[in-house]
């Protein structure tokens, strides 16, 4: 099948190999045509240093998506893109309230790097995991500036593996009203419709207004795999074999095993000359029993996970001959829906619903001194003001987020206390002020040097500082070089500080309760922190071939470790409001993280008659270990778990006139697990899964001026694979988690997209 496989590949990629971001600004071939893969290139970004710059100069690794990357490659959310990024491995379907795995340069979490919409922040203000599904827009993305590495130098906390910024379209200077509209359905019950509307309100106004609805319903993997673990005879008896036992849940359960999902977003922003006002909400469902087994879960439709955030931003920039002054002020929210609930063994196969609630409000003034050509000064000032409600523990019932928090512990419910016990919400208030200062100078047009540091002070954990350092050098028109270093944090997140799960249990109808199991908050967790040097060369062997080389080698220290509260942290003595614990289980900042890799990747373009192809190919290399030698110094280094050493993207964007076709693979080496393997090593190896070959392939023909269609394909050849989860470990024969989480079949989508 491999054999098969690559065959296949081979010929659709034959015109082509390379790498990276290709650029070009319309969609016409011979236009296309005339440009060098150096025009191409040659684009602006803000991300890297908070200032406008050309990317070959910006002193970070970063890559550009463009709006006309975004249409030929048929991208209908954020979670396309990151796919189809070098250094990046995506595992999705492989948790319940991330849903999705994003390991970027070997440091997994998408906690670990933010998410902007024209420079404001609209990841969770508190920093809870979520989705990255059509709940962030790309149909409204003029360009898409990503930044590899640190970069709390500048953005803060959490910035710790990158920052994704989308910068959105605006109405044209020469046209009044700008309409782009798309509407798509597909295979497993898939329909997406996204809206864009821009209006030129008067030579000083504008309006944008964007929205996007999707629904999955998903495919069912009972159904399309073969395989022991997937086991529905619960669904038909009402009684679950689980690895503790038959469990007959007295909540009925569906027979019909359904797995949706759905997400949407809403954006809309007015501009009034130098003065800006957005807002942003977006939310996305999903199901909570992915990576555990049918036996073990409960695979129903109402079983689900919904996470959302509300975002407004007003912002007025204002120049001073050489000083350009930018105040902004920033107001978010994360909610989550108080009907999210799990149903698997922890919970008896009963719904265990769970709350979450955080939101911000900040400020920022940034004044940026452009002294000369030679020399630019950024500096600002932020105060940010947190409110949080850490996700709960398994309540009985969902909240009543209209009144005072109240809820009762799943279980609980006995002759002698028939309203439960009273489940302990907890609430946070908190601040952080920041302050960050970056220089940058260049003596030479062909040497540019870059110097900063944030300072911040939180009220709940302390302060850190961030420095950065780069050195950007062109020796020719066509090499550039650049040697980077920076350090960034990711704030202890208060559902690691504060999340709390465990069941209480009673012999003697409730006038006691004991637990056997909790895990308990540690509100003492400190940040972590990551040290990133890195290395790439740029060479331009023609106007329209250019190879990148980079390297990367970073540490990350007080990485949270599972540990026990009477060894580690002494705050409970085995007991919880006055109840008995056999073992309590408490997170601490006790294991290091040591990454490294580099990548080789490659852009082309060249013509053939009047077909255009923009190609990219990127190798990747990503390895390290994890040391839990403060924990304990008899326990080995361990490699790394959820990578793939080798990993390779490539594709091309073929277009011919009024059509295009963008075929796109990925090919995935081996995955690592968490399991441990028995061997002696200096560096114990993690267990593996197999890796995988995906191909995903869009077509779009411009029927008319106003009137395209197209068609995506996904998983093109049709292969079975499977992504790495958590905590799984092939050992462990007994267990309700796969060895290896399911993806999606083949699926074919189609749609049509107007412009006016």
């Amino acid at each position: 099948m491999r054999t098969i496989f690559i065959k296949r590949t081979l010929c659709l990629l034959a015109m082509s190999t390379v790498t990276g971001t290709i650029t070009y600004s319309q969609t016409d071939s011979a236009k296309l045509a005339r440009l060098s893969l150096k025009d191409l290139l040659n684009v602006q970004i803000t991300t890297a240093s908070k200032t406008s710059q050309d990317l070959e100069m910006a002193p970070a690794t970063a890559i550009v998506i463009t709006r006309e990357q975004i249409k030929s490659r048929g991208y209908q959310s954020l979670l396309d893109v990151l796919y189809d990024l070098p250094d990046m491995k995506v595992d999705d379907k492989v948790r319940s309230h991330l849903h999705n795995n994003f390991v970027m340069r070997g440091t997994p979490g998408q906690e670990k790097f933010i998410i902007m919409l024209d420079g404001m922040r609209i990841s969770s203000p508190t920093n809870e995991t979520m989705p990255i599904l059509e709940n962030y827009p790309v149909n409204l993305a003029e360009q898409i500036e990503i930044v590899l590495g640190p970069a709390s130098a500048l953005y803060g906390a959490d910035a710790v593996s990158g920052v994704i910024n989308l910068i959105t379209k605006k109405s044209s200077s020469k046209k009044e009203l700008k309409i782009d509209a798309t509407s798509m359905a597909g295979s497993y019950g898939y329909t997406n419709n996204t809206l864009f509307i821009a209006k030129k309100l008067s030579d000083h106004a504008s309006l944008t207004v964007s929205g996007q609805y999707s629904h999955n319903q998903g495919a069912d993997y009972t159904k399309l795999y073969k395989d022991s673990l997937l086991n529905t005879e619960g669904y038909r008896t009402g009684t679950f074999n689980t690895i503790f036992g038959p469990m007959t849940p007295k909540t009925p359960v569906n027979s019909r095993i359904e797995m949706p999902l759905k997400a949407y977003n809403v954006y809309a922003s007015l501009h009034i000359d130098e003065f800006s006002l957005s807002v942003f909400k977006n939310y996305a469902q999903t199901p909570t029993f992915y990576e555990e087994n049918p036996s073990n879960a409960v695979y129903n439709k109402d079983v689900f996970m919904g996470q959302g955030i509300n975002m407004a931003s007003a912002s007025y920039k204002k120049s001073f001959g050489k000083i350009t002054s930018t105040s902004t002020l920033l107001a978010s929210e994360y909610i989550m829906n108080p009907k999210s609930n799990y149903r698997n063994l922890f919970s008896g196969m009963e719904p265990a619903y769970k709350y979450s609630f955080g939101s911000l409000v900040k400020g920022e003034e940034q004044v940026d001194w452009k002294a000369s050509e030679k020399f630019n000064l950024t500096g600002g000032v932020t105060y940010e003001s947190y409110y949080s409600i850490p996700t709960s523990a398994d309540l009985a019932t969902p909240v009543d987020v209209s009144g005072d928090l109240h809820g009762t512990y799943i279980g609980t419910k006995t002759y002698y206390t028939p309203n439960g016990l009273d489940a302990k919400f907890y609430t946070l208030r908190y601040r952080n002020t920041g302050t960050y200062l970056q220089v940058q100078y260049a003596p030479v047009p062909t040497l540019n040097f870059t110097f900063g540091a944030r300072h911040d002070v939180n009220s709940r954990y302390g302060s850190t500082l961030n420095p950065r350092a780069g050195v950007v050098y062109r020796p020719t028109s066509k090499t550039t070089i650049k040697a980077l270093y920076g350090t960034a944090f990711l704030a202890p997140t208060t559902f690691d500080c504060y999340a709390y799960y465990g069941a209480f249990e009673t012999g003697d109808s409730g006038r006691t309760f004991r637990s056997n199991f909790m895990h308990l908050p540690n509100p003492y967790l400190k940040p972590i922190i990551s040290k990133n040097a890195e290395v790439s060369v740029s060479h331009y062997f023609t106007n329209n071939f250019n190879v990148t080389i980079d390297a990367y080698y970073t540490v990350l220290s007080g990485l949270h470790e599972f540990a026990d509260d009477n060894k580690a942290t002494h705050l409970y003595h085995n007991m919880f409001n006055g109840i008995p614990v056999g073992y309590v289980e408490v997170f601490v900042n006790q294991t290091r993280q040591v990454n490294y890799g580099g990548s080789v990747q490659l852009n082309y373009k060249h013509s053939i008659g009047g077909l255009c192809l923009n190609s990219y190919l990127s190798v990747s290399h990503t390895n390290g270990f994890d040391d839990y030698s403060r924990k304990d110094p008899n326990l080995p280094k361990v490699k790394l778990e959820f990578i793939s050493p080798f990993m390779l993207h490539a594709g091309t964007d073929m277009i011919a006139g009024k059509f295009t076709c963008s075929p796109r693979l990925i090919l995935m080496g081996r995955q690592n697990l968490t399991g441990i393997t028995n061997d002696m090593a200096a560096v114990r190896k993690r267990q593996t899964i197999a890796g995988y070959a995906l191909m995903n392939v869009s077509l779009r023909y411009n029927v008319f001026k106003k009137l395209a269609v197209f068609t995506n394909i996904t998983n093109a050849l049709n292969q079975h694979y499977k992504s790495v989860g958590f905590n799984m470990d092939l050992t462990k024969k007994n267990t309700e988690l796969f060895h290896g989480q399911y993806e999606d079949p083949i699926r074919i989508m189609g749609g049509l997209n107007f412009t006016f």
